[in-house]
């Protein structure tokens, strides 16, 4: 569940911004990536692209897909879901030797996508999410897997979203943060919650107060209890994103040994 802000934030921009995670590997993006079952690939999508990038990976797209682009009544919407379905259509392709365009889904219970059995022969398992221009998509090979990202913003009605969403402990904690410290803790917390509901396959199904979280800026990213079976909370793996400047991100993984790489995705 994405809260709504509107940002500016261009593949120029991602490359000059040069920030944090996803700077710090030289590697150029990989073609054909090798995945082995410790390793989770991040993936950094700027989804403002030039009108040929657009047309290209419009061009990929299920008759599914450009219904549901066709539905956005905005055409900044529509544009950012061709590019986020489509980038996220060539980066399985890399890991799958398919044609963009020959990538399959099929949908979990809950509406999580997953890869079609028929073509995913290598257990590879995704997750995509974004934000105004700015979508993450992380790849694991056979591991259920969260993502999530949101541009960090004041919100004059964060106090009263902690209270409904957040755990007791938490909210509390939250509340008495001083003003400034809020913005980066309420969606460190937000984002955290987010991934993790989404590795489960639940959604918001799942209660986001049934479990908790750190999110106090400088504490290290921790999933720190799990109701009702608190040992749920040591099968997984919660890491802090920072994919661009005054943005959250976080992922979630099973298991407790993570190789974690960050790439740019650059359109074909």
């Amino acid at each position: 569940m994405a809260l709504e802000y509107e940002h500016s934030l261009s593949e120029v921009g991602l490359a000059q911004q040069g920030f944090a995670d996803f700077e710090k590997s030289s590697c150029a993006s990989p073609t054909s990536p090798s995945l082995a079952r410790s390793d989770v690939h991040v993936w950094r999508i700027a989804l403002a692209q030039t009108e040929a990038v657009h047309q290209k990976l419009r061009a990929t797209l299920s008759e599914d897909e450009q219904r549901r682009a066709a539905q956005f009544k905005f055409e900044k919407l529509q544009k950012r879901f061709v590019t986020a379905r489509g980038a996220l259509r060539d980066i399985l392709s890399r890991y799958t030797g398919l044609a963009a365009e020959k990538i399959a889904f099929e949908y979990e219970a809950r509406g999580k996508p997953k890869l079609a059995e028929t073509i995913n022969h290598n257990g590879v398992c995704f997750n995509l999410a974004h934000t105004e221009n700015l979508a993450l998509c992380a790849v694991t090979c056979g591991r259920p897997v969260g993502v999530d990202v949101e541009f960090i913003r004041r919100l004059d009605d964060a106090e009263r979203i902690a209270r409904r969403f957040f755990s007791p402990r938490e909210s509390a904690a939250f509340c008495a943060l001083p003003p400034e410290q809020q913005p980066v803790a309420f969606f460190n917390c937000w984002t955290r919650k987010e991934a993790f509901i989404k590795a489960l396959g639940e959604g918001l199904s799942h209660p986001l107060n049934q479990f908790e979280v750190s999110f106090v800026e400088g504490e290290p990213a921790a999933l720190l209890c799990t109701r009702p079976d608190p040992r749920e909370a040591t099968l997984w793996t919660l890491q802090a994103l920072h994919p661009a400047p005054n943005y959250a991100g976080a992922l979630v993984v099973a298991g407790n040994h993570v190789v974690l790489k960050h790439w740019q995705w650059q359109a074909p």
